[in-house]
């Protein structure tokens, strides 16, 4: 026969949460800056936490949602479709006009490692893999299987006009995971979605007042580059 089952009496859990979430409340008010306010965000998601089940579900619900989009857009840039595409096709420039964008590195291989900070300050970090690529017409790319964001991006590009560009832009971005102080600073901050597309939009100032660049290696040299890895 085995023992007795030691159960915790109902509640024991949500009572510690409280207090823990009052001494953090009385820490942070003795504190001032960001540590602060940090500290007084993690106490409300554990005093919700144990108050509130059923609206800490919610809440958690409503961030997930706010911290994931789906953008499409379109704009046009006062440079050659060749100078822009040139800047897109190497993915460490994105860092350069995306605030969200903590750094980019790309291996010239197709392949790219990305990260950004959560509205909890966390780095996520992941893989990307272009998946199509044809120069001076469309790049494309997704987040690798497992990766912490299902992220994945399309950029088609077309003569626009004066000799400028008309870009059209498909941009997806997903986090796997959300937690309480996550959810609870996405439901504060400027969502993702808008942030991006203000970026966006100052992206056409930023390239047209960039130096003009070297003449770029052929069509055929820079396809090369990833024949082996993307559709055609």
């Amino acid at each position: 026969m085995t023992g007795p089952t030691t159960r915790r009496p109902p509640g024991a859990e949500q009572f510690a949460e409280a207090i823990l979430g009052g001494t953090l409340f009385g820490y942070a008010s003795l504190r001032r800056g960001r540590s602060a306010a940090a500290t007084r965000v993690a106490a409300t998601a554990l005093l919700f936490a144990a108050f509130a089940p059923a609206l800490t579900r919610q809440l958690l619900r409503a961030g997930a949602a706010r911290r994931r989009f789906r953008l499409r857009t379109s704009l046009d840039i006062e440079r050659p479709v060749r100078e822009v595409f040139e800047f897109c096709r190497d993915f460490e420039n994105f860092a350069r006009v995306v605030q969200s964008l903590r750094s980019v590195t790309d291996y010239q291989d197709g392949r790219s490692h990305w990260e950004v900070m959560s509205p909890s300050g966390e780095l996520l970090a992941w893989d990307a893999q272009v998946t199509k690529y044809v120069p001076n017409v469309v790049i494309a790319w997704r987040s690798v299987p497992k990766s912490v964001v299902d992220c994945n991006g399309l950029i088609r590009f077309s003569p626009g006009r004066n000799g400028g560009t008309h870009l059209d832009v498909e941009i997806g971005y997903h986090p796997c995971h959300t937690g309480l102080t996550d959810a609870i600073r996405a439901l504060f901050d400027v969502s993702r979605k808008n942030q991006l597309e203000a970026d966006l939009a100052r992206a056409n100032f930023y390239l047209a007042t960039q130096p003009r660049e070297p003449q770029a290696p052929s069509d055929d040299d820079s396809a090369a580059t990833f024949s082996a890895n993307v559709e055609p």
